[in-house]
């Protein structure tokens, strides 16, 4: 589900930079990657720059959904199941570019993108036909201080390029796993 979600939020953001900015070709511009790579892979002339950078830089159980049973009722039929959990995903878009202008411009295009579209599932967004049905997110823009800053970038081990910071909301992660199936209770009868 994890990367379900972030696929949507890629296809998403892709299709609408491709409207916007033709001149950058019909390449992908949006990759899901990891920026703390981009210094690794040679500075300013890596296979990253000229892209936005989408990673996942830390993951945050929704406790206000935690009270859900442990139990539903199916074709009359009682299923013991844990309950799924709920993330909040929080997903760095980086910018990378030699030019600085183009690197501000299509950060704005980021937020306009997700400002525009502020529920994102698969009946609202044109998606990759690998990505499960059920996934709705909702990506909320995510204001750092300067010291969070600092320790965000610190820990990446990079230097600071133009980027946002969004968490995205409910990505419930289920197993498929039942504890158990009974019937349901229908009389109970006193003896």
């Amino acid at each position: 589900m994890i990367f379900d979600a972030m696929r949507l939020m890629q296809a998403t953001l892709q299709d609408y930079i491709s409207e916007l900015e033709p001149t950058l070709g019909a390449n992908p511009i949006v990759l899901i990657d990891n920026i703390a790579l981009a210094e690794q892979l040679g500075g300013s002339n890596n296979q990253l720059n000229g892209h936005i950078v989408m990673g996942l830089v830390n993951l945050q159980e929704e406790t206000t959904l935690k009270n859900a049973p442990y139990y539903r009722v199916e074709n009359n039929r009682t299923i013991y199941k844990n309950p799924p959990i709920s993330l909040n995903l929080f997903i760095l878009f980086s910018v990378l570019h030699n030019q600085y202008e183009t690197a501000l411009r299509l950060l704005s295009r980021v937020i306009e993108c997700f400002q525009a579209q502020t529920d994102i599932s698969f009946s609202t967004s044109p998606a990759p036909g690998n990505i499960s049905h059920d996934v709705q997110i909702i990506p909320d823009l995510y204001s750092l201080t300067f010291e969070q800053l600092n320790h965000l970038w610190g820990s990446l081990g990079g230097k600071q390029v133009p980027f946002v910071l969004y968490r995205v909301r409910l990505i419930a992660i289920e197993a498929e796993k039942r504890q158990a199936e009974v019937p349901i209770i229908t009389e109970i009868n006193a003896i």
